[in-house]
């Protein structure tokens, strides 16, 4: 018996249920990540709320995690990303590509976020930063288009287009208590 199968499509998303996991499509293919672990949603959420302090000082960037990226037929659904300018409701199709997208790895996820979803971020989709939080290395890989992926293990700082100071991230504390 032969089984017939289609590429899936951003349209295939929605009659999926709701069961804590999180459904991706790239290029075709289903990618389905389970509820995250608390570790990797307190790393997520403290830099979540660095980034929102960091929103209300400059006025400049919106905030959001998890968030949606959709592109063509593929959809995916970074931890945090930041949209430029300041955005209070619309639909993902409608928002502007993110200027940062922050994924918190984990095994289950690793080997997919370092490789083609980082490929698609910063080759396809031209984010200008990307941060990978690697828990277990206490390390953020950080990836710009066209450099080299930089690990960061101390100071890492950012800053939103148009703004007078940086962002600042003590990677050491943000991964002590992990």
């Amino acid at each position: 018996m032969t089984v017939e199968t289609r590429p899936w499509t951003r349209a295939d998303l929605a009659p999926l249920p709701e069961g804590g996991n999180r459904y991706e499509v790239l290029d075709g293919r289903l990618l389905v990540t389970p509820q995250p672990s608390y570790g990797h949603q307190r790393v997520a959420t403290d830099l979540l709320f660095a980034l929102g302090a960091y929103e209300r000082r400059t006025s400049l960037i919106s905030v959001v995690g998890p968030g949606a990226i959709p592109f063509g037929d593929c959809e995916l659904q970074p931890d945090l990303l930041v949209l430029p300018g300041v955005h209070r409701d619309g639909e993902w199709t409608d928002l502007p590509r993110p200027v940062l997208v922050i994924e918190v790895l984990s095994q289950s996820t690793r080997r997919r976020d370092l490789g083609v979803k980082l490929g698609a971020y910063r080759d396809r989709l031209g984010i200008p930063e990307v941060w990978l939080v690697d828990r277990d290395a206490r390390v953020i890989h950080r990836s710009r288009p066209g450099q080299d992926v930089l690990l960061v293990q101390d100071r890492l700082e950012w800053s939103a287009p148009g703004a007078e100071s940086p962002l600042v991230v003590d990677v050491r504390e943000l991964l002590a208590r992990d």
